[in-house]
């Protein structure tokens, strides 16, 4: 399979390096608009064909799969590029900066039905998905409540460059950041109804820096989300959640998963049963950046391969997009409750 990069900053050499090396892959071009990064990719591997327009490495390489990995305004443009070529693609996170301007281009992939990819990867974290498989086996019963936060410490002073443009990214940490507990969000609760949004501007001119916000869930459920860029002491991004249910409660971050049931059930006794990272671990045949750019590189793969959806597809990365726009219309109404 001949795979082409588009953007090859830290994300597209990561998922480079990773899918490169899969049986059957080989990364066949790169693209980018800096000469200085090309130069970079040049030095490190000489027989690769580089490119400083993407649309001519489509048409001349004609890849049979594409990595996505550039500032979220150019997304939709290069992935309907992608898509009259009928190539597979991987987009990095988030889909545009507005569900709006992504339209026609889910209409283009479903109408072709092609295989795509966006990466919110933190559904292919261990305890993530044994969170999820929990959920799912009914033990804890009706889910109440969720309460959830999203820290970083990244931006104590006036950011710059597009990441801090309304225009050009859409928002700050809420699109830029909390989607990936968004997506975690929906992916275990199910679809969000409607939200309340508070935002501040703190560092930032044009974009929130901190953001909390309330989920009303189609089934019923409630719960908020705290999120920022801003919080000291977090080096590395951290997620917490915290579950409320019929029947007992359960507990998820990067680190661990721990259930609490009143009574026994399905196999678990009651009281707390705990699994931590180490316990849930299996290995990738490569990790660059944590196994699970690795799984998420080869679910794509094995998709493109076998003709097959996957569950963090377009569609859903769409979806998650038109959570982010009822949050920021609803900050913007100041604090209106809004439907998604």
């Amino acid at each position: 399979m001949k795979l082409a990069i588009i953007g090859i900053g830290k994300m597209g050499m990561l998922h480079a390096g990773i899918m490169n090396a899969l049986d059957d892959v080989e990364l066949c071009a790169v693209s980018d608009s800096t000469n200085f990064l090309l130069n970079g990719v040049k030095s490190l591997k000489p027989e690769l064909n580089t490119y400083d327009n993407y649309v001519k490495m489509l048409d001349k390489e004609q890849p049979d799969a594409v990595v996505i990995a550039t500032p979220v305004f150019l997304h939709v443009p290069m992935a309907e590029e992608c898509t009259k070529r009928n190539i597979p693609f991987f987009l990095e996170k988030p889909l545009s900066p507005a569900s709006d301007q992504a339209v026609e281009l889910i209409e283009m992939v479903e109408s072709k039905d092609l295989v795509t990819m966006v990466g919110y990867m933190m559904r292919y974290v261990d305890t993530y998905m044994k969170a999820k498989a929990i959920l799912e086996s009914g033990v804890l019963g009706k889910v109440i409540t969720v309460h959830s936060t999203i820290y970083v410490a990244q931006l104590f002073r006036k950011g710059k460059g597009w990441r801090y443009s309304k225009e050009q990214a859409g928002g700050g940490v809420v699109i830029g950041q909390a989607t990936h507990l968004i997506d975690l969000l929906q992916w275990m609760l199910g679809p969000v109804e409607r939200v309340t949004g508070h935002t501040i501007n703190w560092y930032s001119e044009e974009v929130e820096d901190f953001a909390h916000v309330h989920f009303e869930f189609k089934n019923g459920a409630m719960g908020w989300m705290d999120s920022s860029w801003s919080i000291r002491h977090h080096r590395l991004m951290q997620i917490n959640i915290e579950i409320h249910a019929e029947k007992g409660n359960l507990f998820v971050c990067d680190d661990y998963a721990k259930l609490y049931l009143d009574e026994p059930a399905d196999g678990f006794n009651a009281g707390w049963t705990n699994w931590y990272n180490p316990d849930l671990f299996h290995g990738v045949e490569i990790d660059v950046g944590g196994p699970q750019y690795s799984r998420q590189g080869i679910a794509f793969i094995d998709a493109v391969k076998n003709g097959k959806p996957v569950a963090s597809d377009l569609r859903n990365a769409f979806e998650v997009q038109k959570i982010v726009d009822a949050i920021y219309k609803s900050a913007e109404n100041h604090g209106q409750p809004t439907d998604v």
